[in-house]
């Protein structure tokens, strides 16, 4: 066997990168589905995903969805005999069965945009379902005015029986997620469809047949995420925390008794942040956590304690998950030494195999060695980080997560290994405010987003400084959302930086709670009414550009409608009529992120390009 020439990583192999994600384990153990999806889109394409089915021991997988859709959600039936999904295309979505027994399909066309979908029984399905625009067609001949927050078109949950066809179940309220049994379903809902109103949610319940909903829980400025239903129907175990972005889910285990309505946090004072829950039976469950970076799946409920426990990054990484069938658990994994795959693991020993090849294209690609780095923050505070050495005496990137309720985890592949391919070392703080130390870690930055959390970061590039040997002359700073914030705030806050790569990141909060379609998210993380002004104009780079001497290299998406991009053209502004260096690089048709290739390859050749001339 002729082995591969190790080189560096490049963009093109950061491109060949596959993911695994969205894993159902059916029943009978046997089969595996999953989603594989790559790392960007062509121009003027949707983003393409398929999927597929492996063999519990492995092999080749099965391609079972339609070549060039977006499909998702693919979910097996209760007896294993069927697999339903979802697929776009443009704004054709469908919902797709595949019967195993003589591997016919079915194929039914959906009024509206398709969310995800959840089996009831083996003759019918759950799925969530936007409403339809019913201005559709007068907005293509031009009749498009409206009035904003006006226009509210909800989430509903539909059931689809086999023989029958659709029937709604709830309307006039938004569902954003939901698990179903028997003729219950357990869903995070709020009032309003408006991505501001998640962080209002609550969690509750569905009755199927009667199609009546109510709410069950909810706390203040907390969310909630996940809900999922004991086989008996009589506890809803869910995720609960205060989070920043929807989607991005690790907290506490909350239980509740759906009688009485009592609720229990399960891990209290944790300094683990858990992202799943999978019940075992009506008494136990299996959940995943996360302590610094180690994941671990772990038994409640009983004496089982941890099952499986390794460090790296469990897909995806803003909402680690797994499935389990039995004994057997699966997960989508990656770690500095290889990338992503499919892991089996035995439950009742913890050992764990590959049973995918995916990123078999990826074989050659170095692998950079990576630690985990923990240090005391200016209050005393432990916080912890990734570094990664790029050789002595090398320049040194920080990277600073989005969020900030997120976190930086070991990879295989990613923009960390393609600055330490370029020469830089590399630095991901997980600041307070960051998951993987329990919930109490995660709510630190309440009311104080730029404070402490900005000394996390510099007290850990004095310790790499002093540890490590990094030269702190040579120290940049980047990070998209968030992060884009942090980097451009940090630079008015010290000068200890070369540079700074800033992407899509706050720089004026007051205007961004006027535009953003987040304008519920600062105001709990400030935990103050942004009309105060205070803290809003006191955590605003564009109020301190005065103080900027680092060059600064601004990037940002067009379309993006959390951070709108008239956040950096303010910024840029300022930074040129004060005479500072600063360029704006902005990329038409993006959102909240780089997804079209021409524009991912363009953005790495202009920031290394950057450096180079600011080195």
């Amino acid at each position: 066997m002729v082995m591969a020439k190790v080189h560096d990583h490049t963009v093109e192999d950061y491109l060949k990168t596959r993911y695994a994600s969205d894993l159902d384990f059916c029943n009978d153990g046997k089969k595996v589905a999953l989603i594989i999806s790559g790392p960007y889109k062509n121009f003027k394409e949707e983003p393409i995903s398929e999927v597929a089915v492996v063999s519990a021991k492995g092999g080749d997988l099965r391609t079972i969805s339609r070549k060039g859709w977006n499909s998702y959600s693919p979910r097996f039936s209760p007896e294993g005999g069927k697999l339903a999904y979802l697929s776009k295309k443009e704004d054709d979505y469908r919902l797709l069965l595949h019967d195993f027994s003589d591997d016919s399909g079915q194929e039914v066309v959906i009024d509206g945009d398709a969310v995800e979908l959840q089996w009831k029984d083996e003759e019918s399905l759950v799925v969530l379902i936007k409403d339809t625009d019913r201005r559709k067609e007068d907005k293509k001949e031009g009749n498009d005015g409206y009035f904003f927050e006006e226009e509210r078109r909800f989430d509903s949950l539909w059931e689809y029986n086999l023989r029958s066809g659709f029937r709604r179940i709830t309307g006039g309220i938004q569902v954003w997620e939901f698990d179903v049994k028997g003729d219950v379903a357990a869903a995070v809902t709020s009032s309003l469809p408006f991505e501001w109103s998640w962080y209002e949610s609550a969690i509750s319940l569905v009755d199927l047949e009667e199609c009546k909903v109510r709410k069950v829980y909810s706390k203040r400025d907390r969310q909630v995420a996940k809900p999922r239903i004991s086989p008996d129907g009589k506890k809803v175990a869910f995720l609960e925390s205060l989070w920043s972005d929807r989607g991005v889910n690790s907290g506490d285990i909350i239980s509740m008794d759906v009688r009485s309505l009592k609720a229990r946090n399960l891990t209290e004072g944790s300094n683990e942040s858990y992202s799943e829950v999978r019940w075992k039976n009506e008494t136990e469950f299996y959940s995943m956590s996360n302590k610094e970076g180690t994941f671990s799946i772990r038994l409640f409920g009983s004496d089982g304690g941890v099952l499986w426990s390794k460090y790296g990054s469990v897909y995806r990484q803003w909402s680690p998950s797994f499935s389990v069938s039995g004994k057997y658990a699966v997960l989508s994994f990656e770690n500095s030494n290889q990338p992503d795959e499919v892991f089996l693991i035995d439950l009742s020993t913890g050992k764990e195999r590959t049973i995918t090849n995916i990123n078999k294209e990826l074989e050659g690609c170095r692998s950079y060695s990576s630690e985990k780095v923990v240090w005391k923050s200016k209050d005393g505070l432990e916080i912890w980080g990734i570094y990664r050495s790029a050789g002595k005496n090398a320049p040194l990137m920080v990277i600073v997560h989005g969020g900030p309720t997120g976190s930086s985890f070991d990879s295989f592949i990613s923009s960390q290994t393609l600055f330490l391919s370029n020469g830089y070392s590399v630095f991901l703080p997980n600041y307070r405010g960051s998951v993987g130390k329990g919930r109490k870690y995660a709510e630190s930055n309440l009311g104080d987003m730029g404070g402490m959390d900005l000394q996390d970061i510099l007290t850990g590039i004095e310790y790499l400084v002093e540890k490590k040997g990094v030269n702190r002359n040579k120290v940049y700073i980047t990070g998209g959302s968030y992060g884009g914030f942090m980097s451009a705030w940090a630079i008015t806050q010290t000068d200890i930086f070369r540079g700074s790569i800033s992407l899509f990141g706050i720089s004026d909060w007051i205007s961004f709670h006027g535009v953003s379609n987040l304008p519920t998210w600062d105001r709990i993380h400030y935990n103050q009414d942004p009309y105060k002004f205070d803290r809003f104009i006191k955590f605003s780079p564009l109020w301190h550009v005065d103080k900027v001497k680092t060059p600064v290299l601004l990037a940002h998406g067009i379309e993006d409608p959390y951070v709108p991009v008239g956040q950096y053209y303010q910024f840029y502004r300022a930074l040129k009529d004060k005479g500072k260096d600063a360029r704006l690089l902005l990329f038409p048709r993006e959102g909240h992120g780089f997804r079209e290739r021409k524009h991912i390859e363009q953005y790495y050749r202009e920031i290394f390009d950057w450096l180079r001339e600011h080195s």
